[in-house]
This record gives C-alpha cells, sequence and structure tokens, in this order.
C-alpha cells in the first residue's frame, strides 16, 4: 500500500498545481494590450542601451574585457532572459492581502508557497510561448547579437535561467508577504525592482563596477538572476567556474525558499492574530 501511495501523491500535488499554473498562463492571455505594450517597452530598453553603448565604445574597441557585440548581446540577451523570468508573485499576493482572499488560501489543501510558485511559472510560460519570441526576432534583426559561446554553454545558460526564475519568484514571494504587516508595500516593489536591475548586472555587468562592490554583491542573490547566466551565454566562464556558478544557484533556490517558508509562518501568526 505505501508503495502506492507515494506515486499518487506526487501526480495529484502535480495536477493541483499544474491546474494553477495553467489557470495563470490564460490570466496572462486576457490582458492582450499589456502584451503588446510589453514587447514594445524590452524593444525600446534594448534600443536605447545598443545606441548608449555604441556611444560609449566610439573611442574605446573594449572595456572592461568587452567589446562592443558583447555588450550588445549581453544587453539584448539579458532582456530576453528577463521577459522569461519576470512575474508578480509579489504583486499578487499584495492584492490577495488587501481583498482578504489570502484567508481562504489557508484552508486549502495545498502548499501556499508551491502555489505561488505555480502561478509564477505559468506567467514564465506564457512569456516564452508568446511574449519572449517576438522580442528574439526583433531584437537579433536590429542588433549585431552574437550567439552563445558554444552548445554545452547554451544548455547550460537554459539550465541557469530556469534557476533564475526560481531565485526570483522566492525573491518576490517572500517579499510580497511583507504585505500582511504593512498597509501597502508598493515603495518596497519599486525599491525592489530597481535594486534587482542593479545588483543582478542587467543594467551594467558587475566585473564594471569597483572591486568593493562585487565582493559585496557575492554576499547576495541578485547576481544569480541575470549576471551568472550572461557569463555562461557569453563563454566567460568554463569548467569549474562554470560548475561553481550553477551551485550557487542552486544553493540560492533553496536559500530563498526556505526564507520564504519562515517568513509565511510567522504571516500564518499574524492572520490569526487579526482574526483574518
Amino acid at each position: 500500500m505505501s508503495t502506492r501511495r507515494f506515486p499518487d501523491s506526487v501526480i495529484d500535488g502535480f495536477i493541483k498545481y499544474n491546474e494553477y499554473m495553467r489557470i495563470s498562463f490564460h490570466k496572462m492571455l486576457a490582458y492582450r494590450v499589456s502584451y503588446l505594450i510589453g514587447v514594445i517597452t524590452y524593444i525600446i530598453h534594448v534600443s536605447v542601451y545598443y545606441f548608449l553603448y555604441k556611444a560609449l565604445y566610439h573611442q574605446s574597441h573594449t572595456i572592461n574585457g568587452y567589446d562592443l557585440q558583447q555588450m550588445v548581446t549581453y544587453v539584448a540577451i539579458g532582456w530576453i532572459s528577463k521577459s522569461f523570468y519576470l512575474n508578480y508573485i509579489d504583486r499578487e499576493l499584495t492584492e490577495e492581502v488587501k481583498s482578504g482572499h489570502v484567508a481562504m488560501d489557508l484552508i486549502k489543501p495545498i502548499d501556499f508557497q508551491l502555489m505561488c510558485f505555480a502561478r509564477g511559472l505559468g506567467q514564465s510560460l506564457f512569456r516564452i510561448v508568446l511574449f519572449t519570441p517576438p522580442i528574439i526576432i526583433v531584437t537579433t534583426c536590429m542588433f549585431p547579437i552574437s550567439g552563445p559561446a558554444s552548445p554545452v554553454h547554451m544548455f547550460f545558460f537554459i539550465l541557469s535561467t530556469f534557476l533564475s526564475v526560481l531565485i526570483y519568484s522566492g525573491i518576490n514571494y517572500t517579499i510580497g508577504l511583507l504585505s500582511i504587516f504593512f498597509l501597502s508595500i508598493s515603495g518596497i516593489l519599486y525599491s525592489k525592482n530597481m535594486i534587482i536591475e542593479l545588483l543582478s548586472g542587467l543594467l551594467i555587468p558587475l566585473d564594471w563596477f569597483p572591486l568593493w562592490f562585487q565582493k559585496f554583491s557575492a554576499f547576495l542573490p541578485f547576481q544569480a538572476i541575470a549576471f551568472l547566466p550572461l557569463k555562461i551565454y557569453l563563454g566567460r566562464l568554463d569548467g569549474s567556474g562554470l560548475v561553481y556558478a550553477i551551485s550557487l544557484q542552486f544553493l540560492w533556490v533553496i536559500i530563498t525558499m526556505l526564507i520564504g517558508r519562515l517568513v509565511w509562518k510567522i504571516c500564518q501568526r499574524q492572520i490569526l492574530i487579526q482574526g483574518g
């Protein structure tokens, strides 16, 4: 009997959370205008950074070990990757707390954190199917973007980007839970987005910063979201460096999930105290 229960529970759990992922995917389909604006916005971002770096490289062939084509590739692939790992778990949690719907989730036979992650993966799935392809097509036609350093680097880049999704989801989940303690976290959400864009290396490669800043950012999870995957794509990590980068991302996935579980336990007490 015990040998049957475990596979059945795994299958049931997969079906349960897959349904949340499917609903989230279809929910994204409802916002077609927002989808179109998002595609245009991403292309504008890449265009702005292309002309910015083109002007910066006017009098120099390389800056901090990057030539112009590598930087254009870095920026373009970085924003393409962001179109995949971006999700709105934090905003959805904030809305659920405001509406009181989060109290209903407490009585459901689900793992609340896994449910939120499933919703985030549904958003990522929508983006990789319908959002990312047009961005890839337009940016590769408009700008001189290089391919991955090798098929091996491409494989690890895909794996690394998937881990970025989990890390980003873990951070968003924890930040979203803060809405249980505060009346409004709009300022926190804005600050979080700015911090991630800077410290993840999405805007500027982290190895362009002073050494003290690089050491500081090495102790934070943000570099594992964009900087490490992009270094893998460009072939700037090989052998042990590649293994270390992937291992570090796995570690941050575990850490962010554990922190999220701890914060959720604290939040459950807060909800009960408030009578929510």
